[in-house]
């Protein structure tokens, strides 16, 4: 727990914590007052020995506590106020400290302190904590003297409200014998630090503090007005509209208002005041409380601020993500698309290898920025499952298609084994599940050196099962406790030795919980890993079951040769003539005839032209990210010039929500950057011939 005073200790050993620990527990049995104690939650022993040298010298009493459970037990007890690590607080704890404080009595408004860690906190992050309660929060590195008057502070509201809740109790016993008298007690002992006020037929009663309050001299008479002298002209109206409307209902009072003292300045405060009513319900007199709230206020202020500026940041990570998204990716389609144009003329079999190597570290480059921009996207809380019903026995199939050429490579056997009847249908995202298996089902290969690779599939209990079984090099248990870690990969030697951003298995698990399932593993060092996913299936109430089958057929590849051939005329759009050649050149070698323009202005336009020499275009491709007239814009204005031909998107954007946003504009589909030839000549095809099919 960084501060800025030093406290001269020696290394927390375990004797030294357990000293500290033993008089912690000696003075919480001591018949002190317990409404004025502390309960900690420090971020680490070490700093917990720390912060009790600290209290100790400013003669605050605390409670030390090793875990959420006993602090959360030690705050059900009676206690003046709780600190807790930031670095305690996961969603569980915080749930935890949510339920203990709502099981407080009415009076309670228990003072909770969160100590952040250090850096920048999200604005998601400070909702949660703040979600909790009466919280305050405190920066670090920790300034000595504003902590201790923070906790002070705290102490001293606790303070107030134990008064309240005494007179609460003493009000109960008197109730019967002295209603008025027990009322007038009560506004006396919440007042501490408080003005208390009351109003019977037109005579106003003050207490001391009222007078420092608005800052009127302690000699001139109170009166309502003399109050309202002091209130902020911009809020008088609103101040006055309230507490007619008070008299008039019978109802309680509350508002915050400005005034302006002559001394302190523009301060805030709050006030409460309710009728005092008779048993026969006949209002006696008025009575209420005022508190100076301009802490508070500019404490809150400045807690919207940052909030402010913690989404701004946010917006200015996704933008950048997304420029940085299309800015990668668009150069790696003109790279991994000509490696592809130069191996279809090449005959000799060592410069074909040379390609196929750039290819394939092309690729690997891709998967690494698409993990990174994944993650970002997942951190961002910007990536979106989009659920749909699909085969789960296809889309297994479609993962050992593509990673068995990889499994082949590495001299390894891949084998699938349907445990179970699968449902012929379940509803969930199959991209994003595809994702996590191929994630796992490549890690498998990559850590393997002999043997092979087993998937496991099995339904039970409403849940798709799979078992990812690898015979590879295992991990220890220091490795298995930050498997899932971002950046991890087990230690540096598996870095050095098998390559990759460690940010697979973390980018797995979070997909898994947004799919509704989970991730586990089983590992030994030296005899392989068994990695266990789960997933949720949907409404699945219409869906029969069966028993898959291996298909012996291939995914289609990008690297593949494919036939298909084209008659129709396309528009190809985007400002990189790398990529409009490219594109242009797949679709010629179809057979297609390509027009070509580098802008949104200059697509309208050809669109248009087209139209008008009755010649129009089958299909347009078209860039989302362009100068001028981005896509989005040509997108919507090529559909009101009556276009209603098929339009396909072409985006490398990562972080908008790509699908959504291109056919909002008026796309009917659109592919990912870097360009993969089979499926954009797939999806032209399809596309321009049910266009025409249709009436």
């Amino acid at each position: 727990m960084a501060c800025e005073r030093q406290v001269a200790i020696s290394p927390a050993s375990a004797d030294a914590l357990e000293r500290c620990s033993i008089t912690m527990e000696q003075q919480a049995n001591l018949k002190s007052n317990r409404s004025q104690r502390l309960v900690v939650l420090a971020p680490t022993p070490h700093d917990a020995y720390v912060c009790a040298n600290v209290l100790r010298d400013v003669n605050i009493e605390a409670k030390f506590c090793d875990g959420i459970e006993p602090f959360c037990d030690e705050i059900s007890t009676e206690a003046g106020a709780a600190l807790i690590a930031q670095e305690h607080l996961t969603a569980a704890a915080i749930d935890r400290v949510k339920q203990t404080l709502l099981r407080q009595p009415t009076w309670s408004d228990f003072p909770l302190l969160v100590l952040l860690s250090a850096g920048e906190t999200s604005a998601t992050a400070l909702e949660q904590m703040l979600s909790m309660g009466h919280v305050t929060l405190v920066n670090r590195p920790l300034r000595i003297a504003t902590f201790v008057n923070t906790l002070r502070a705290r102490l001293r509201d606790r303070q107030r409200q134990y008064a309240v809740r005494d007179l609460l109790q003493e009000r109960q016993q008197a109730i019967e014998s002295s209603r008025q008298d027990a009322m007038r007690i009560q506004m006396a002992l919440r007042a501490g630090g408080m003005g208390a006020w009351e109003e019977r037929n037109n005579e106003v009663f003050w207490s001391p503090k009222m007078f420092d309050l608005f800052g009127v001299p302690k000699d001139q008479k109170p009166s309502m007005q003399a109050a309202l002298d002091r209130v902020h002209p911009d809020d008088l109206g609103e101040l006055m509209h309230r507490w007619n409307a008070t008299i008039r209902k019978g109802k309680p009072f509350q508002h915050e208002f400005r005034i302006l003292h002559p001394q302190r300045g523009l301060r805030w405060l709050a006030a409460v005041g309710e009728p005092v009513k008779s048993k026969s319900g006949k209002v006696l007199r008025h009575a209420g409380l005022h508190w100076d709230v301009t802490e508070h206020r500019e404490y809150q202020q400045s807690l919207e601020e940052a909030r402010r500026q913690a989404e701004v940041a946010n917006q200015s990570k996704s933008a950048f993500l997304a420029n940085m998204s299309h800015e990668i990716r668009t150069p790696m389609t003109a790279i991994l698309g000509y490696t592809d144009l130069i191996a279809d003329k090449i005959a000799d079999e060592d410069t074909l290898q040379h390609v196929r190597t750039i290819r394939r570290n092309g690729a690997f480059l891709l998967d690494i920025i698409n993990d990174i921009l994944d993650l970002s996207k997942i951190e961002a809380q910007k990536l979106d499952i989009l659920r749909e019903r699909f085969s789960p026995a296809r889309l297994v199939e479609d993962v050992r298609s593509i990673m068995e050429v990889r499994a082949t490579e590495n001299h390894l056997d891949l084998d699938v084994e349907y445990q179970s009847e699968l449902p012929v249908e379940i509803e969930s995202d199959p991209k994003r599940l595809r994702q996590v298996l191929i994630n796992l089902v490549g890690n498998a290969i990559k850590f393997t050196r002999r043997g092979g690779v087993r998937v496991l599939v099995s339904f039970a209990d409403e849940k798709l099962r799979f078992e990812i079984v690898d015979s590879g090099i295992g991990m220890n248990e220091t490795q298995l406790g930050r498997i899932f870690q971002a950046f991890s990969q087990g230690d540096h030697t598996v870095n050095r030795e098998f390559g990759g951003t460690g940010l697979g298995l973390a980018i797995s698990q979070r997909l898994t919980e947004m799919l509704g399932g989970t991730i586990s593993v089983e590992s030994e060092e030296g005899k392989g890993s068994k990695f266990i996913v789960t997933v949720s299936v949907g409404d699945i109430s219409d869906v029969s079951m069966h028993q898959p089958t291996l298909i012996d057929d291939s995914a289609i590849d990008s690297n593949e040769q494919v036939n298909i051939a084209l008659d129709c005329r396309i528009l190809v759009v985007d400002d990189r003539r790398d990529v409009r050649f490219l594109s242009g050149k797949f679709l010629r070698d179809a057979g297609a005839t390509v027009s070509e323009a580098e802008d949104g202005e200059l697509a309208v336009a050809a669109v248009a032209e087209s139209m008008s020499n009755g010649d129009t275009y089958d299909l347009v491709l078209l860039d989302m990210q362009m100068p001028k007239l981005d896509g989005y814009g040509a997108a919507k204005a090529i559909r009101r010039l009556g276009y209603t031909n098929p339009i396909i998107a072409l985006t490398a954007d990562a972080m908008q929500g790509d699908m959504k946003r291109c056919i909002d504009s008026g796309c009917n589909d659109y592919l990912s950057k870097p360009i993969n030839k089979a499926l954009m000549l797939t999806k032209v095809k399809a596309y321009v011939e049910n266009d025409r099919e249709s009436p």
